[in-house]
């Protein structure tokens, strides 16, 4: 593992590789500050547990980064054309990246903060940063049901692909966007689909839903609006409605695309104030928390509002916090370390 960083005075310590946390790495590297980034997984590592077939609805020069071009087949990149970008990125710029390495924990000092990880192995490494940015989004943290059986097997809050599902009885649960393209592709894939969902309508995007409403209604897939799911048993569900009916539906498989939340708790415990309803970070307008020194990029500024910060906008914030940081050396008088 290279573990850039250590024995060093650093400006600045990144959590997480994602497209803000590579955006604001570039961004101080660009101003003269000595900075790492440190990830539990590869460079842009969420990013694997999306779909494998996904194509981004983004075009790609919203997906860009520091305006480095982004060589692609179509207008819309794929997650593996993007996966490529970020490594391609990183490497270009030699921006320096301690991979698999999961920070336990950030603790506030006089003058910088202590920075701990622990590698795949156990092995604790420490780092010393003046400043931190927290950019670990929250694809990690998928919200929770809540019922018995959640945990069984054959259950899971994420969808890659449809092979494995080819044949079987699936419950999706959710009326989102991920819900409605796993239920689609899985149904033309030769899954028998079963959507459950709190709502009466989809909410997802103007193109998909008239297709899956036609599904629908032609029967093609059986849709179950106005229920909780209220436990999941081998090889089948209990949905309650509204009105308390209860439904048992077949699940060889249940696909929870419940959305996700965003885990603050490493924030939370080097003191930063948190919004318990929201999720939100109380931030400045340079997006620092409010402990000094310590700023928050990309989707976990916007707490449970998950449809609020994207890539689009979320590689803009590296920028702004640098430019936070570069002004309070000037208003102390001090240098980027990587000048001293």
């Amino acid at each position: 593992m290279k573990t850039h960083g250590l024995n060093e005075d650093l400006d600045l310590a990144i959590i997480g590789s994602g497209p803000a946390g590579l955006a604001a790495l570039h961004a101080a590297q660009e101003a003269g500050l000595k900075a790492i980034a440190i990830d539990k997984g590869p460079v842009c590592g969420a990013l694997r547990a999306h779909p494998t077939y996904m194509r981004w609805f983004s075009t790609f020069d919203k997906l860009e980064l520091a305006g480095f071009p982004m060589v692609v087949m179509e207008k819309n990149p794929t997650r593996r054309e993007y996966l490529k970008y970020t490594r391609t990125f990183a490497r270009y710029f030699g921006l320096r990246v301690v991979t698999y390495c999961t920070v336990t924990n950030i603790e506030p000092g006089n003058q910088a903060f202590a920075v701990t990880g622990q590698d795949r192995f156990g092995r604790t490494y420490s780092w010393t940063a003046r400043n931190v940015v927290v950019a670990t989004g929250f694809f990690d943290s998928p919200r929770m049901l809540g019922v018995p059986g959640e945990d069984l097997p054959h259950v899971s809050h994420y969808y890659r692909e449809a092979h494995g599902y080819a044949g079987h009885d699936v419950l999706v649960i959710g009326a989102g966007n991920s819900a409605v393209e796993a239920a689609l592709e899985l149904y033309r894939e030769g899954a028998r689909v079963t959507v459950a969902m709190r709502e009466q309508a989809f909410q997802t995007k103007y193109w998909l839903e008239p297709d899956i409403e036609n599904r629908v209604a032609e029967g093609a897939i059986v849709c179950h609006r106005g229920v909780e799911v209220v436990e999941i048993r081998p090889d089948e569900a209990e949905l309650c409605a509204h009105d308390g009916e209860r439904i048992t539906v077949c699940a060889e498989f249940v696909l929870a695309m419940t959305g996700f939340e965003p885990d603050t708790a490493l924030i939370e415990s080097a003191g930063a104030v948190v919004d318990p309803e929201t999720g939100k970070p109380r931030l400045t307008e340079a997006l620092e928390t409010t402990v000094l020194g310590m700023y928050v990029a990309g989707t976990l500024c916007a707490g449970k509002e998950s449809n609020v910060v994207f890539v689009e906008n979320g590689r803009e914030h590296g920028p702004r916090i640098v430019a936070d940081i570069l002004k309070k050396q000037r208003e102390h008088g001090k240098r980027p370390a990587r000048e001293l």
